[in-house]
């Protein structure tokens, strides 16, 4: 049986003044369907660098040096950048680390996700022809046990705030 996503010897450098910085170095994890994966570690090593080298977001003059992503089959090392766009946000996506613009404290987050599953859908409908979803639907196909015990929120205010 093959891993919805797996990484293997995952190798992210950067060019400096000081000499080459290593960022991910020999990183390896799978994560098969339904599984919820959180990388922890010290500030600094490297937590960041592998979630964007998944999302092949890395900035030049960054460079994934070694390694594999697969994902769904797909090497994603492999992809163009307009096959990478149409997975990024659909089929894989990240949540920013930086507080002052990812979590204000004066929304719910079910109203975040809520805005974003509405950009979604909007996009997709503009590029692909596929029908807006309603953030309800996307939220409910997250699959989380209780979701809207969770959050306090009611799938009708969920919908009301996008």
């Amino acid at each position: 049986m093959s891993h919805l996503l797996e990484v293997r010897d995952l190798r992210t450098q950067f060019p400096t003044r000081a000499g080459l910085v290593r960022a991910v170095d020999g990183v390896s994890f799978y994560l098969d369907k339904g599984e919820l994966l959180g990388l922890v570690g010290e500030s600094g090593c490297g937590k960041s660098i592998t979630a964007l080298s998944v999302m092949r977001l890395i900035a030049p003059p960054g460079k994934i040096v070694g390694g594999s992503i697969t994902f769904d089959g797909e090497e994603l090392l492999k992809l163009s950048d307009e096959r990478m766009r149409e997975i990024r946000g659909d089929d894989i996506a990240m949540i920013f680390q930086d507080p002052m613009t990812s979590l204000n404290p004066v929304f719910t987050i079910a109203s975040r996700l809520a805005r974003r599953f509405v950009f979604i859908g909007n996009y997709q409908s503009r590029t692909r022809g596929a029908q807006p979803s309603r953030p309800c639907e996307r939220w409910r196909s997250l699959t989380l046990r209780d979701a809207w015990t969770i959050t306090r929120i009611s799938c009708r205010a969920a919908c009301d705030s996008a």
